[in-house]
């Protein structure tokens, strides 16, 4: 494997006293740089719904980004999308199946029945190269809302104050350091504290909370000494201080590099500083540490993010590390206009959508928008592209107010965030990509295993791929071993298809199922969800009058049919044939089954009475008229052999299988065409998971309101072919 990175140089170094160390060679550096694991997760996904919650009944539209991790492109390397919606709990699955990703896109429905229990679900997607079988922490999920009646939707919420008051304590670089400088950061769950930091039970320094229930206070410690931080009538005692260590310190972070200042007690010798980001080496410096050392890392090539940063000595040992955010303010900016306030109903709404970068440059995107009536959006949600592509899926922690971090009135609050954040808790840290291994195939491998012993002189056989009223097929072959590929090509032939093969041998035809693999992974391990939703509790409140406009709902209607029912229609007429196949049944011109005077005749009916001689009569009857008495026939309805969809796969040599679930369209109604006096109650005015801006980072959408007269939000969320992510919102009123 080769390792691609960056050398940087020591801008300023300050040593005390006559010992002098030999500066680190290329040949450390590059020993350094081979120890890093490249991660086998190479994807990240990110899953959205058109809106957040659901009447059961209703068809569930999403979209997914399926972006490479190191770069935020979207990723061409998978085709599948594997997708699953199950209880909040995981103990009941109600949708499982297999979508098509195009370019790093994918988009489809799901079908939520009417019988659906009310409550909270999950959506969750996976691809070959974002699953591992080691996988406890899962990021690609999306949660919704599930009700029987839109008067159930609550939409006033309070906050949900946790009262419980607890600090934890996050010294930089990973230790408190004797004799040397040292930052600390401390956070509460969900209060804002005022305290005191304490030196041997004496007050040294005031301390408080700042934004988001985060502080920041620096100190020299005293290793013969104890600290301790006192708030609300409760002490807590700091960590141990080492007397001998090395303490890092983030100076300052710029567009063009981030400084950092090192500072040792006890301790001297050859240092080696590494960043990497998202599981991808981008630089490493080395130096000489005596008492104080500043490092300057250039940062201009790299892309957004989190980038972990670690201090080694020459033996490859962790002296202190922390995470940093690099290029904060660089992000795609999603704008609109031509927007008006209010509209009327079936009005038409016509959109312009701009994407360009943090100055301004027009960008072009891939955009997805949805457009929903706000009473079917979840205030607890709070996930975007933004902050789940640069924050949330690469912290193995919950953020209850993501978009905090983000907010251009708060530019140092990434910083802050991150330093309560240890390095463990990024989940692309080097500890954790070393056991990463994938399990899911991104082209699914099957097997025609001969029925009767081994093939002894293997052959390959001829196979064809095709839906149930053979409007779709496809020529395949398999190889040497047996083996054969479903891919994108063949699973699109259908919904459920069919795979016939072409031998006198009987084989049997061996398909992976991939959601089987799941289930058995993640029922070993429970994965662990970071939702990141904001701590909210439904409060009192009736139906108003926007859910009463929902009040009317069409119920299902359930259209029932007579006769023998296959999950395909060519099984159906498999069936027929079958039926007539070697049978040599029939109705003689008198009127009797397979009559031997007769000698021929036509098909049987089914159900139909008919009289038949018994075998030993029928050989002594050889024309017309015979004579027979009660006990030389039988009289009884006539059955055709029926058999199962087994029977009936196996005696056509074929097997059937889940291909991708079919596209549908989203209805997007056009009141120039169509009648207008028709009730309109959609609550979801647009769904379009794919707008591209053009060169002018520009795209004009149009769409018609409904019937329902209420205040509606706009999401578009992108991706910029250099990387960019960028979401924005818009709102407006139907009156």
């Amino acid at each position: 494997m080769k390792v691609f990175f960056n050398f940087f140089l020591i801008v300023n170094l300050i040593c005390s006293g006559s010992k002098v160390y030999s500066q680190p060679g290329r040949v450390l550096m590059d020993s350094l740089a081979r120890r890093m694991n490249m991660s086998l997760l190479k994807e990240s996904i990110y899953l959205n719904s058109d809106k957040d919650i659901y009447i059961a009944g209703e068809n569930l539209w999403f979209n997914a980004f399926v972006m490479d991790r190191q770069s935020f492109g979207l990723a061409e390397t998978d085709k599948i999308l594997y997708l699953e919606i199950m209880s909040l709990n995981g103990d009941t699955v109600i949708w499982k199946e297999m979508y098509p990703v195009v370019h790093g896109v994918c988009a489809g429905h799901a079908y939520l029945p009417v019988d659906l229990r009310k409550g909270r679900y999950l959506l969750k997607a996976y691809t070959g190269h974002s699953f591992t079988r080691d996988q406890p922490y899962f990021f690609a999920t999306a949660t919704i809302q599930v009700v029987k009646d839109p008067r159930e939707i609550s939409n006033n919420w309070k906050e949900d104050h946790d009262k419980t008051l607890r600090i934890d304590i996050f010294p930089e670089g990973g230790q408190l350091v004797s004799g040397v400088t040292n930052t600390v950061a401390f956070r509460t769950e969900s209060s804002s504290v005022k305290g005191k930091l304490l030196k041997n039970g004496v007050v040294i320094q005031d301390i408080e909370t700042e934004q988001e229930h985060i502080g920041v206070f620096q100190f020299t410690p005293d290793a013969q000494a104890t600290y301790s931080i006192q708030y609300g009538g409760q002490e807590q005692q700091l960590p141990a201080i080492q007397k001998n260590g090395v303490a890092l310190h983030l100076l300052h972070n710029g567009k063009d590099s981030i400084t950092f200042s090192i500072a040792a007690s006890g301790w001297q010798g050859n240092v080696l500083l590494r960043l990497q980001m998202n599981g991808a080496l981008q630089m490493i410096g080395a130096g000489v540490l005596h008492d104080n050392l500043v490092m300057k890392i250039p940062v201009s090539s790299l892309p957004a993010g989190i980038a972990e940063v670690s201090l080694f000595d020459d033996q490859f040992q962790v002296l202190a590390s922390r995470l940093v955010y690099v290029h904060a303010g660089r992000k795609m900016h999603v704008r609109f206009s031509g927007l008006q306030d209010t509209y009327g109903p079936k009005g038409m709404v016509t959109l312009k959508i701009t994407t360009t970068d943090e100055n301004g440059k027009p960008m072009p995107a891939a955009v997805g928008v949805r457009v929903y009536d706000r009473l079917f959006g979840d205030a607890r949600r709070n996930r975007d592209l933004t902050n789940f592509y640069y924050l949330t899926s690469h912290l193995r922690d919950t953020l209850i107010n993501p978009d905090h971090y983000f907010d251009s009135s708060h530019p140092l609050s990434l910083d802050t965030l991150l330093l309560t954040k240890q390095v463990v808790q990024y989940n692309l840290s080097e500890r954790n990509l070393k056991e990463d291994m994938t399990v899911l195939p991104d082209s699914l491998l099957c097997t025609a295993v001969a029925i009767h012993g081994a093939d002894k002189k293997r052959t390959n056989l001829s196979l064809l791929f095709f839906n149930y009223d053979k409007s779709v097929n496809r020529v395949g072959m398999t190889d040497e071993k047996g083996q054969f590929f479903l891919r994108q090509e063949e699973l699109s032939v259908g919904q459920r298809f069919f795979i016939k093969y072409f031998s006198d041998k009987e084989y049997a035809l061996l398909v992976p199922r991939p959601f089987d693999t799941i289930m058995a992974i993640e029922s070993k391990r429970k994965p662990v969800y970071f939702l990141n939703e904001r701590r909210l509790l439904p409060g009192d409140g009736g139906s108003g009058p926007n859910m009463l406009q929902y009040g009317n709902m069409l119920k299902e209607v359930v259209v029932s049919s007579k006769g023998r029912d296959f999950n395909d229609p060519y099984l159906g007429f498999l069936d027929s044939i079958a039926k007539f196949e070697a049978n040599t049944d029939f109705v003689g011109a008198c009127g009797w089954l397979n009559c031997p005077a007769c000698g021929s005749g036509k098909k049987p009916v089914e159900g139909v009475v008919y009289s038949e001689l018994k075998d030993n009569k029928k050989t002594l009857v050889s024309g017309h008229p015979f004579s027979f008495g009660a006990d030389d026939y039988t009289k009884e309805a006539y059955h055709y052999p029926k058999y199962t969809e087994e029977e009936l796969l196996k005696k056509f040599k074929m097997v059937i299988t889940k291909g991708f679930w079919q596209h549908a369209p989203f209805y997007h109604p056009d009141y120039e065409k169509e009648d207008t006096r028709m009730s309109d109650t959609r609550n979801v005015l647009y769904w379009n998971p794919l707008v591209v801006t053009n060169e002018h980072g520009e795209a004009t959408i149009r769409f018609y309101c409904s019937d329902i007269k209420s205040s509606f939000v706009g999401v578009a969320e992108g991706v910029a072919g250099n990387g960019y992510v960028g979401t924005g919102t818009f709102d407006f009123s139907v009156r």
